[in-house]
């Protein structure tokens, strides 16, 4: 129950984020790069970076928190609309998620980049435990709804 309750909490307060937002998902994925991948494997990538940061921080090493964090930053697009991966009615929530994730999450990699350069590690692991609560949201937000 608490699961859903904060998944249903953290849904409201991204649709609010992303309805501030004057961007679309349609321009955030024509502003990078495209990649030959799906989109499922750049998220394999990205929780590889996400796992290179944790791994620096833990290690307390500056470089691969900074490596892990560049790659978040400066992800490609997957080779086609994201979105489509929903079915027709959930692709508009699934836009405004791209939108929100795409920046909270850019805050909290550059934020764990920060700390881990100034050596505050304990700080740094914090903003790493906030940058995967972030991810498991997002996935327990959206991948049972994913077309088969």
């Amino acid at each position: 129950m608490l699961y859903r309750s904060i998944v249903a909490f953290s849904l409201t307060f991204l649709l609010g984020v992303a309805q501030g937002q004057n961007d679309s998902a349609e321009a955030l994925v024509a502003g990078k790069t495209k990649a030959d991948m799906t989109y499922r494997q750049l998220m394999e990538i990205l929780g590889r970076a996400s796992a290179m940061m944790h791994e620096g921080v833990l290690r307390e090493n500056q470089q691969m928190v900074k490596e892990g964090a560049k790659i978040i930053l400066n992800h490609p697009a997957p080779n086609h609309k994201p979105w489509e991966i929903m079915e027709t009615g959930d692709q508009p929530g699934f836009k405004q998620s791209l939108l929100a994730f795409d920046e909270i999450l850019d805050k909290q990699a550059s934020q764990v980049a920060e700390l881990a350069g100034r050596g505050s590690w304990v700080e740094a692991n914090g903003a790493m435990n906030a940058l995967n609560t972030s991810c498991i949201t997002c996935h327990a937000m959206w991948r049972g709804r994913i077309k088969r």
